[in-house]
């Protein structure tokens, strides 16, 4: 009796110990993805240990209690309005498909690392890994999604031999620029203020946007149709990630983005730069790294660093935007991952259908007028 008493008050102990470090630890986060990183204010900070709490909770749950649990949240009538596009988006994660990534090898090498049990920690310990010292890992590097065992680093020279196609991509630069030019031509209303998704309701001053894949990873059809050329030469791209976001990204004189990080590590963001008339005054922060575009010269880089954009000129600048798979990836490791983000994507059907919506809605009532290209 004595014993078990023993060895209960020594778990007691273990679990009280393993709480109070995560309290420490991820209580003094200053990140909040959800607004501007690390720029982010207290109570955004507070609100990011809230959902670090919940992660914690429901990741390590029986799938089957989890899920019951999440649809009486996503039905009951307490929940407010505002919150629901949010708790809808949060709620519909597929936490079974995130771990299972760790099938693959080079995953499984970087989860073993990092002492990761599970990949859905880093949705609860993100400050905890983050500071691990790796090639794998970064304080400034905060994906939504860490995917373990790929290098990190913020850009990627201009030519490497990691992207080998890059060259050739470049001398489509003119096709794409004209396609781009002929949308906005015949449809004034194609490009509109950038949408938050994390809400559906916040924009983004001076940061417009035509998508071919959303936010989520819907294919926007209509759109692809209006510029088939681009479309076509992207998916001839080796490592092109069709699921994730793509688009003609549109920044305007005076325009800032705002700190904060991309989805995840395992993807390399991609800028092809169509319409760069002041290449100085056009600037892009990567963690502690800063770099500028040149019209026709690809950008590669990491987005899961925080990551800042600013067109302090007095002309637009327009950039294609879109990811390829991380070269650190064997095929092995992308037989296993394409499956697996598929299946994650797939699972935000219902939010990527709102987000279209939602999107057509605002890109009718904007009144930002088009540029002068």
């Amino acid at each position: 009796m004595q014993l078990l008493k023993g060895l209960f008050w020594l778990v007691g102990a273990y679990i009280g110990f393993r709480l109070v470090r995560f309290y420490l630890v991820e209580r003094n986060d200053p990140w909040f993805w959800g607004c501007h990183g690390l720029g982010a204010a207290r109570k955004e900070k507070l609100v990011h240990f809230f959902v670090k709490c919940g992660a914690l909770v429901l990741s390590n749950m029986p799938k089957k209690v989890r899920m019951a649990i999440l649809d009486a949240i996503k039905n009951s009538k307490a929940l407010p309005a505002k919150l629901k596009t949010t708790a809808d988006s949060v709620l519909d994660f597929d936490f079974e498909n995130y771990n299972n990534l760790v099938a693959a090898p080079t995953i499984a090498k970087g989860a073993k690392a990092l002492g990761m049990r599970n990949l859905c920690e880093w949705l609860y310990r993100p400050r905890h890994f983050s500071t691990i010292k790796s090639e794998y890992t970064d304080p400034l590097c905060r994906p939504i999604l860490l995917i373990p065992g790929v290098k990190v680093k913020p850009f990627y020279p201009p030519r490497c031999k990691e992207f080998d196609w890059i060259e050739r991509f470049e001398k489509a630069t003119s096709v794409i620029r004209d396609e781009f030019l002929s949308l906005t031509k015949n449809n004034p209303k194609s490009v509109a203020t950038y949408l938050v998704p994390e809400d559906m309701k916040t924009t983004v001053s001076g940061w417009r946007t035509f998508f071919l894949v959303s936010p989520q990873g819907k294919q926007m059809v209509e759109n692809q149709k209006l510029c088939p050329k681009t479309w076509e030469i992207l998916n001839d791209l080796p490592g092109f990630i069709p699921e994730n976001m793509t688009m003609f990204s549109v920044l305007s004189p005076g325009a800032e983005i705002r700190s904060h990080a991309g989805l995840t590590n395992a993807a390399i963001r991609v800028h092809l730069p169509i319409i760069v008339p002041e290449p100085t005054k056009s600037v892009i922060r990567v963690g502690a790294k800063v770099r500028t575009w040149e019209e026709g010269k690809v950008m590669t880089f990491n987005d899961a660093y925080d990551h800042q954009v600013w067109n302090f000129g007095t002309q637009t600048r327009v950039v294609l935007f879109f990811d390829v798979w991380h070269p650190d990836f064997t095929e092995e490791d992308l037989a296993i991952l394409k499956r697996g983000w598929s299946n994650i994507k797939d699972s935000m059907g219902k939010v990527a259908d709102d987000y279209e919506r939602m999107s057509k809605k605002q890109a009718e009532s904007d009144t930002q007028g088009t540029d002068d290209w």
